[in-house]
């Protein structure tokens, strides 16, 4: 990826931790976008100001997954409250979802996506940790995200 174009590109990354995991996992996901040369903001979403989504280009959302082990999993209502109030701000192309949890991710991918009202067929990318560290893998998705999404 050309490091003078993402420069200028600004990617928001927010979270919603319950025990700190997702925090880290958060931050992991915003150092590597910033080594590849984004301007990058981590925010918790109970600090965070939608008026800035304004300045933005990429949006990473995720928080932990709610549920009950195998079934029932969901976001967690804050995270949900405060996604609801940036539906439709950010392209569903310049926007990456990702979560932790301890045993399964369950339906979160579908019913973040719908909590932010993108629409079911749409595919965006999807990063989950069991423990919040970033694998090779969740890297070369977020670099595919970054130059497939200066497209659009």
């Amino acid at each position: 990826m050309n490091h003078v174009v993402a420069n200028k590109m600004k990617a928001t990354v927010l979270y919603y931790s319950h025990k700190g995991k997702t925090a880290f996992f958060a931050r992991e996901i915003a150092m590597y976008l910033w080594s590849k040369g984004l301007n990058v903001s981590l925010s918790a979403i109970s600090d965070f100001d939608t008026q800035k989504l304004n300045e933005t280009d990429f949006l990473i959302s995720g928080c932990w997954t709610c549920g009950w082990f195998v079934v029932g999993q969901h976001p967690h209502k804050k995270w949900s409250a405060c996604s609801r109030k940036m539906a439709g701000r950010i392209s569903p192309h310049r926007t990456l979802l990702f979560t932790t949890y301890k045993f399964r991710t369950g339906s979160m991918y579908r019913k973040m996506k719908k909590t932010l009202k993108i629409p079911r067929n749409t595919h965006i990318p999807f990063l989950k940790s069991k423990n919040g560290l970033l694998t090779e893998t969740d890297k070369k998705i977020l670099d595919q995200f970054i130059s497939t999404s200066l497209f659009y």
